[in-house]
This record gives C-alpha cells, structure tokens and sequence, in this order.
C-alpha cells in the first residue's frame, strides 16, 4: 500500500531535503571508515586496547543503524527508502509514495 503524499511539501523541497540527506550520509560514512580506518592502525601498533577498538566500532554500528533507520527516509511520506549501501545508492524515487527524489 502507497503511503500519503505530504502535501505541504513540494517536489523541489523533497529533492533539496534528499540531497542534504543524502551529502549527511555519505560524510558520516566517510567519517567513520577514517575513524575505523585508525582504529586498525592504533591497535595494530599496540597503541589502542580491544576493549577500545570494540567501544568503538559498536559506536559506529550504533550510529549507522540510526542513520539507515531515522534519516534514510522519503521527505515526502517518511517511508523508508530501502538499504543504504554506505551513502553511495541513490533511489531515483520513493518506494513508497513514488514522489522524485532526484533531478
């Protein structure tokens, strides 16, 4: 079953909101495979605990899990717009309502 349009919202302002959803997903991917990319360097070295290291890439996780769930919506109808892939997909239109999100 489709979702409802957001009706106060326009094409233009659903595709402006995606892209800074989306430009928001891919810097905090990126962030976090630097931030996991020297965790491995410090433990690697002996710098870091793998109490450290676990704390950490569960942190990652955590936030990732939150990212897929509460930001990679449609900013149309809410609806979830599928799996993530790290920021790099990009769905062309919601799955849900079918509004565009791209141009």
């Amino acid at each position: 079953m489709a979702r409802q349009l957001n009706k106060n919202i326009s094409e233009e302002k659903v595709v402006a909101e995606f892209a800074v959803r989306h430009a928001m997903i891919t810097r905090l991917a990126i962030v976090a495979a630097l931030i996991t990319g020297v965790a491995f360097f410090f433990l690697y070295k002996g710098l870091a605990s793998n109490t450290t290291a676990i704390i950490l890439f569960i942190t990652i996780f955590i936030l990732a899990a939150f990212v897929n769930i509460k930001v990679w919506r449609c900013p149309s109808c809410g609806g979830h717009l599928g799996k993530l892939y790290l920021g790099l997909k990009q769905p062309k239109h919601c799955p849900n309502c079918g509004i565009k999100l791209v141009e």
